[in-house]
């Protein structure tokens, strides 16, 4: 038989199935039968069971005070968690129950449940025949964002934002393929929601409704049915989850990447901007060296500022010269340093006030902050720098709120002229508060003096009056004086060697402290609770101010790290170029904690024949670094920070491409080769005349063959159509040749020496023109401790190869000079030009010499040694008798 208990439970977790129910009873929150299971193995916690009726249940619980840290564990576990609270009165039957919250990853405001130095977004996609959208929101800050993207600009554009955003949850319309998104990590949470979630006329009545206007104009998104459907699904799922959350959402920012440099997921990665590949932190990133943000919210602006690199020169400008002016002025840095200390993550707090769930100290913590924002608006006027400037005129320090949290609240341990330490609510805010203060100081007073009287009445020297939660007020006497007490005292309690006691009288003044105690905190709650709602109000302007305060934040750090690494200020102009000089890698220089970094020079210019760079040398030589160091130099310059170079000059890039690495995808059946060939692929559809594309060994992962050719069809494809500016690293050496045939293409190397060629070479890390003659891949073999027998049998294999016993035939299909060119004559019939030979040996040399004058023979090609002539030199004698061949009989190929 189930109990009523038993019933409740049953009926309120029927409303929520795919969440875990946690359920109040008394000082402990409970889960039961399948969730009990699933909290106790990811909890650890202890797996029991209870009795309802002739049932047994399985049962895990928690403490109430501890509720948050354990919720905490399952969000990250992937699980959403409901709340359900008593609500009514203990002791007449079952206790009312309702769910108060629903918890999700991207629901979450609590601040132990939130990295204080990233956002926690929550996205939504809405896809469609022409277009789609992505709506995101961080409903501890209030961003709530959109955009949406050409069907053609898909599935990259999506993925690097996606990327970028790295949200922790995931909507996505019922029916959906979570496979077709490529989601930065896989512990996101993915919710497929009900259609009518993104239907775009529902969504556009919730967002009109929820920010009080007729249409969505102002918001730029009117005209994008998907945008609205996905930012639509975002507040219809906010209000079923907790719709507290909704009071945040006091605007829609549409924004399009295509006013950013465009960063697509492999490159983000691939750059390491927000975390290094090895450590899967911060460590080792971009984000690493150049954060040194004082603020949370500084250090969330840092990771936005880093991932949306500016296109517009006039912004860009203004960045640099702030950053300038901070970089050239220690006392400047020293006084924003000081100055942005004091400030805690205002933009949360205001947050959390907003929902009526901050804390006292979180509230005057606040108010704090803003008594400090005319100091540092002070410091902003006084710059010279327009954008800072500005800045300063943007900043309001909301008067009225630390006008009213003064009048209002009281600091923890505080005493107010009566000595009352205890208070939320400041004396003199609310006359009937006071008054019911005031009640207690008389019962108090009249309490303390009750001990000495009631000593001298009874002559019990040892006479007590104490207080304690469960029995309330009491007078104590020993058992050796209970024969000294008064008729009017009634026994309360019995100790071992005492007795408790309570007078009528003293009951009475008990019970005006008490109810006067539950009375004070019923209203403290409710006058606290208005206290927020007053200081709500001014969400919109605090929330700005503290975005302002994260933007300075940010260019300070700039400048700070500027002055540290020895940066420099870049210049950026509209155009093709990239001039470098002494340009460093900033993530490596910073690892290098004091040792030196070799600095090279990079000189792209497309009317000087420099539009296309092609990098040759050995492997550990440096040519990825390299290569990422100017793909990193060109992104910092046009986030506005100074840069790693003694000076550079930037023509403004839209995007950045980068391909680099061997990885495979085998869950979809990708192979390394496949996976290189698909984001070649991408870029090369993708990329502008402005782009910068960083390409790293293009066809490696295939044989020799096709790895050339593929690496050739590409380079040329760049050269004469894309026109892009790339850095294009190989270990194809004969690539090198092309620089004849294409004007705008210049060949560099990493420069080594190895003079000795019995002893290791040494990389000089240098980038120096000219081509590498060889890949020095068995001496990296032999630096890596590989065992020396294979590496001495490499040798004698390489030095057969290099001979020409092997493979060597596979110039003969490249390098341009040894192919014979095919063109079309006047008449429509194809015309042989001669091919020009290259012979590696001088006894084919002079064979040849006689064969082209008609005076060799058959003869002659008995005296070849077949044994020693290379495969090049026989296929070249080969084309050569038949051209001889043809000449004499007068015909035609």
């Amino acid at each position: 038989m189930t109990t009523p208990a038993r019933k409740q439970y049953l009926r309120i977790k029927s409303q929520y199935p795919d969440t875990l129910l946690m359920y109040q009873v008394g000082d402990f929150f409970e889960t039961f039968d399948e969730d009990a299971r699933i909290a106790a193995r990811e909890l650890q916690i202890v797996l029991t069971s209870r009795m309802y009726g002739n049932e047994a249940v399985p049962l895990a619980g928690i403490p109430l005070h501890a509720l948050n840290n354990y919720i905490g564990k399952l969000i990250t576990a992937g699980y959403k968690v409901s709340v359900c609270e008593q609500v009514g009165e203990v002791g007449r039957g079952v206790v009312d129950r309702a769910v108060t919250r629903i918890l999700t990853a991207g629901t979450l405001s609590e601040p132990n449940l939130l990295p204080a130095r990233q956002n926690n977004y929550l996205v939504a996609i809405a896809m469609g025949r022409v277009q789609t959208a992505l709506a995101a929101v961080d409903v501890s800050t209030g961003e709530f964002l959109v955009t949406w993207f050409r069907s053609e600009e898909l599935p990259v554009a999506l993925d690097a934002e996606l990327q970028r955003l790295n949200p922790v949850e995931c909507l996505l319309a019922e029916g959906s393929n979570r496979e077709a998104y490529r989601f930065p990590t896989q512990t996101v949470t993915v919710t497929a929601c009900p259609g009518h979630f993104f239907n775009s006329e529902m969504a556009q009545d919730r967002l009109c409704k929820l920010f009080g206007v007729q249409s969505l104009e102002a918001y730029g998104c009117a005209h994008i049915p998907q945008a609205v459907a996905a930012a639509g699904a975002i507040v219809t799922y906010l209000e079923k989850m907790n719709n507290g959350l909704l009071a945040l959402l006091t605007g829609l920012k549409s924004y399009r990447t295509s006013s950013y440099m465009v960063l697509d997921a492999h490159t983000q990665r691939n750059l390491e901007l927000l975390q290094g590949t090895r450590s899967g932190s911060v460590q080792g990133s971009l984000l690493g060296v150049l954060d040194r943000t004082i603020t949370p919210m500084g250090a969330r602006e840092m990771r936005k500022t880093i991932t949306q690199p500016l296109l517009d020169l006039n912004e860009l400008d203004a960045r640099l010269g702030s950053v300038e002016e901070l970089f050239e002025s220690p006392a400047l840095r020293s006084r924003f340093t000081m100055s942005l200390q004091v400030f805690s993550d205002m933009e949360r707090i205001a947050g959390r006030i907003r929902q009526g769930t901050a804390v006292r100290n979180e509230v005057l913590g606040l108010r704090d902050n803003l008594e400090h924002v005319p100091e540092l608006r002070e410091l902003l006027r006084g710059c010279e720098a327009l954008l800072l400037r500005e800045l300063a005129e943007e900043m309001q320090d909301c008067q009225e709120v630390i006008d009213l949290v003064d009048r209002a609240l009281m600091r923890s341990g505080e005493e107010d002229e009566h000595g009352d330490d205890g208070r939320l609510i400041r004396q003199g805010y609310d006359t009937e508060l006071d008054e019911l203060f005031a009640s207690i100081r008389d019962s108090r007073r009249w309490m303390v003096s009750l001990e000495g009287r009631e000593r001298e009445r009874t002559g019990i020297k040892s006479l007590k009056v104490g207080f304690n939660k469960v029995f309330g007020y009491y007078i104590e006497v020993s058992n050796a004086n209970l024969k000294l007490v008064p008729g009017d005292y009634m026994r309360k309690q019995t100790l071992v060697n005492a007795e408790r006691f309570i007078t009528p009288e003293l009951k009475e003044h008990e019970a005006r402290i008490l109810s006067a105690v539950e009375r004070i905190e019923e209203m403290e709650k409710g006058l606290y609770g208005e206290v927020l709602r007053q200081i709500s109000v001014y969400y919109a302007q605090l929330a700005h101010t503290a975005r302002l305060v994260a933007r300075v934040d940010v260019l300070l750090s700039f400048a700070v790290v500027a002055v540290h690494q020895g940066y420099t200020r870049p210049q950026l102009e509209q155009g093709h170029g990239i001039d470098i000089r002494d340009g460093r890698h900033p993530v490596v220089e910073y690892a290098l904690d004091g040792d030196v970094f070799i600095p090279n020079d990079t000189q792209m210019e497309a009317d000087e024949g420099r539009r296309i760079m092609l990098l040759t040398g050995p492997n550990m030589a440096g040519k990825s670094t390299y290569l990422r160091q100017v793909a990193l130099i060109t992104l910092m310059a046009q986030i506005g920070s100074f840069v790693p170079a003694r000076q550079a000059r930037i023509g403004v890039v839209d995007r950045i491409f980068t391909r680099v690495g061997a990885e495979d995808d085998i869950a979809a059946g990708k192979s390394t080769f496949m996976v290189e060939m698909e984001e070649t692929g991408t870029i090369l559809h993708h990329a502008t005349p402005h782009s910068l594309l960083i390409l790293d060994e293009i066809g490696r992962g295939t044989s020799t063959y096709d790895g050339l050719a593929i690496a050739r069809a590409v380079v040329e494809h760049l050269h004469s159509r894309l026109k892009a500016r790339t850095l294009f690293a190989t270990h194809y050496h004969e690539l090198a040749a092309l620089a004849e045939e294409l004007p705008h293409l210049c060949v560099h190397a990493m420069a080594i020496s190895d003079e000795d060629e019995h002893a290791s070479i040494v990389f000089l890390h240098k980038v120096v023109e000219g081509s590498a003659g060889k890949s020095y891949g068995v001496h990296v073999a032999r630096l890596a401790g590989m065992p020396m027998s294979i590496v001495e049998r490499a040798e004698e294999i390489l030095y057969q190869l290099e001979e020409g016993q092997q493979a060597s035939d596979s110039r003969l299909i490249l390098l341009p000079e040894r192919e014979e060119h095919m063109g079309v004559e006047s008449n429509g019939r194809v015309a042989e030009s001669q091919a020009s030979y290259h012979w590696q040996s001088e006894e084919a040399r002079q064979i040849a010499q006689r064969l082209e004058a008609g005076e060799g023979s058959s003869d002659d090609l008995e005296l070849i040694n077949l044994y020693a002539i290379t495969p090049l030199d026989a296929l070249n004698l080969l084309s050569l008798l038949q051209s001889c061949q043809k000449k004499r009989t007068g015909r035609r190929a």
